[in-house]
Formats: C-alpha cells, sequence, structure tokens
C-alpha cells in the first residue's frame, strides 16, 4: 500500500511540471511561409519582407490573447492555419478573432496555390 502511495505521488509530481501543450502557442517557421510570398498592392516591392513583418505582428498578438481563446477554438485556429501546408500566425490571429467576433487586425496574404 505505502509502495501503491508513493507512486501516485510521484507520477503526480510529474505532471505537475510537465507544460500544458495546448496552451501552448505553435511554432511555425515565418521565413518558410514567407518564401514564395505574393504582393498585396502594386507598391508592395518587397513581398518577402512585408510577409515577415506581418507574420511577425500576428504571432506577437497571438502571444497575448492565447491563452485566454478557448481551447477547442485554438486547435481549430491552429488547425486551420496549416491548411495548405505553409502555415501562418495571420490565418490563425484572423481564425481566433473571427470567432470572437473582432475585427481582423491584419490582412491575410494570398498562399500560392499548389502546383
Amino acid at each position: 500500500m505505502k509502495a501503491y502511495m508513493l507512486g501516485t505521488i510521484a507520477l503526480l509530481g510529474s505532471l505537475a511540471s510537465v507544460p500544458a501543450t495546448a496552451q501552448q502557442l505553435p511554432r511555425f517557421n515565418v521565413e518558410a511561409t514567407c518564401k514564395e510570398a505574393l504582393p498585396l498592392t502594386p507598391q508592395d516591392t518587397n513581398p518577402y519582407e512585408s510577409c515577415v513583418r506581418d507574420e511577425t505582428a500576428a504571432e506577437r498578438q497571438l502571444r497575448e490573447i492565447w491563452g485566454g481563446a478557448p481551447e477547442g477554438l485554438r486547435t481549430t485556429c491552429a488547425g486551420e492555419a496549416q491548411i495548405g501546408g505553409t502555415p501562418s500566425y495571420v490565418d490563425m490571429l484572423t481564425c481566433l478573432q473571427v470567432a470572437q467576433g473582432t475585427n481582423p487586425t491584419v490582412t491575410s496574404r494570398r498562399r500560392n496555390s499548389p502546383q
């Protein structure tokens, strides 16, 4: 009985040190996502830099609101942001904002269609 109790206490103690991965914002490779970015306007002469700037700004905003969003919504938006193989913080932020009834704060970029 003592061994069982000690094992249970050790297990519960170890679980407390495991981070809640559902709470963590997914990590995306922004450089890879932006590699084939298309210009949003004719004035967008460097779509790669614009994309990196937009993705970085979206990631920063997501870090502020991620933990407060319902887990199911975080899961849904994280999945939708990875459709097409180019994960995007902009897409994830837009998904969360629309689902929560707020206006999107960043412009989504059109992705290249798979060839």
